[in-house]
């Protein structure tokens, strides 16, 4: 009897087939990662600038500071080259809008992200 040694042609193609596999299942576990991460920075974000439209709302208009940053607890909870940014432009007469930007740049990654958001507050309480 001859003894073959080696691999049969069909062993390679489906040792081949595992091993494309178990890479694609590896890179769809890291870019899960990297969404999971990039989910929880814009939530965070999101929470930063929605809870100081929030503080400025309750305020009132005549409270209203000069456009520029303003700190959060939560800026610690983003990348480290988090900002903030607050613009306070005149609307009309008795409004003015209030534009609050959160910038980040994720680790990793060349693009920086931003959540913003925007409201108009009054000098009478409603809107014109």
């Amino acid at each position: 009897m001859n003894a073959s040694r080696g691999f049969s042609l069909i062993e390679i193609i489906i040792s081949i087939f595992f091993v494309g596999v178990t890479l694609l299942l590896l890179q769809a576990i890291i870019q899960s990662g990297v969404l999971v991460r990039t989910s929880k920075n814009q939530g965070i974000a999101l929470a930063i600038a929605r809870n100081e439209l929030e503080n400025l709302r309750g305020s009132g208009y005549t409270a209203l500071p000069s456009s520029g940053s303003f700190p959060n607890s939560l800026l610690g909870t983003l990348p480290p080259v988090a900002t903030t940014t607050l613009t306070v432009n005149a609307y009309n007469e008795k409004t003015k809008q209030v534009t609050v930007h959160v910038i980040w740049k994720d680790p990793g990654t060349a693009a920086s992200s931003t959540v913003s958001l925007s409201t108009l507050i009054t000098q009478t309480g409603g809107l014109p």
